[in-house]
């Protein structure tokens, strides 16, 4: 997709989409920057002949951007947003559009049709798109898993489908997996090697997370019901008492009971709205600020110090366990 931030007319960009575009033998890969009337930012993209595309874009918006993708072959698309808000209208509006915010992922089956990518001004786009071909999926899927019937199913009936109808919450391990396929220090059949076996990586935690998951929230269904409104409501209230106090965080005791809850409720309810603990979803929070103060110019003493680590070697460590790079390559 290396031409849909690069062409554009008034009312949008266009580009067209082979998940089968790389060589036979070869990876194709190319990094860009984008200079462009209300847009700027960088791209970086990656297509594999084991039928992998990687995309990764960075871009701050000053007008609404729209993308006009025209898909030559049916894939299954893992789409990642790190920041920002975007969304995909399918089939010229005859679905319902799919949105997502910060921290959300969902795969995404797409037929052979035209997808709208959209996203609105005025914050920084951060997004990671990693294009599967089918028969590359099939391969990974295991027949029990619930997605599993319903690709299926939606191949047979050329019909577009997310494998959740709630999108999910990207975890620490997963945002790792993906940061160190687009920083990947080999090239050619080695790199091809390294990124098809991330995807592995990335896929088998992704999609055991997703089972278990479904599993849990059926099996509690069936014995006590749903999660009770309030209790959302407060997770959604520990979840920004955690963001506005990464310098100094609350013990979990001292966050259950700024929600009205206790430790036990916290630590079980946080992991099933959002997918991860409070101190997964703590790291998570602290590197991405991390980052984007890192972009912004901030040295990395400073962020250390407004992310909440003592000692800049700590911070450095941690960063670069995060990321697969130090802070000083991102700056």
């Amino acid at each position: 997709m290396e031409d849909m931030l690069l062409e554009k007319n008034p009312a949008a960009m266009f580009c067209s989409f082979d998940i089968y575009q790389a060589n036979e033998n070869s990876l194709k890969e190319r990094r860009k920057s984008v200079n462009k009337p209300g847009h700027n930012g960088m791209v970086y993209e990656l297509s594999s002949p084991d039928g992998i595309n990687l995309g990764y874009y960075n871009i701050i918006s000053t007008e609404p951007g729209k993308v006009i993708i025209e898909n030559t072959h049916p894939f299954i698309q893992l789409t990642y947003t790190i920041s920002g808000n975007k969304s995909y209208e399918i089939n010229g509006g005859k679905h319902p559009p799919l949105s997502f915010k910060k921290k959300e992922y969902n795969y995404l089956f797409f037929t052979k049709e035209r997808v709208h990518l959209n996203w609105q001004p005025g914050e920084r786009l951060e997004i990671f798109e990693l294009g599967i071909s089918p028969e590359l999926m099939l391969n990974y899927l295991p027949q029990e898993h619930p997605f599993y019937a319903l690709l299926h199913r939606s191949i047979k009936e050329n019909e577009p489908t997310p494998m959740s109808r709630s999108n999910l919450f990207l975890q620490t391990e997963s945002n790792n997996i993906l940061y160190k396929m687009i920083n990947c220090p080999l090239d050619g059949r080695y790199k091809q090697l390294y990124i098809k076996s991330k995807l592995g990586e990335l896929l088998s935690i992704e999609l055991d997370a997703f089972e278990q998951s479904l599993s849990t929230s059926q099996g509690k269904a069936e014995k006590t019901g749903a999660l009770r409104s309030v209790d959302i409501e407060r997770m959604y209230q520990a979840k920004e008492i955690i963001k506005s106090n990464l310098q100094s965080p609350c013990s979990l005791i001292d966050l259950a009971h700024q929600v009205g809850t206790n430790d036990a409720y916290l630590k079980r309810h946080f992991k099933e709205v959002f997918g991860t603990t409070v101190f997964g979803y703590l790291h998570l929070i602290k590197m991405n600020q991390a980052k984007e103060l890192l972009q912004s110019g901030v040295s990395i003493t400073e962020v250390a110090h407004l992310t909440g680590y003592k000692y800049v070697s700590h911070f450095n460590r941690a960063f670069k366990k995060h990321f697969g790079i130090g802070p000083g390559k991102i700056r």
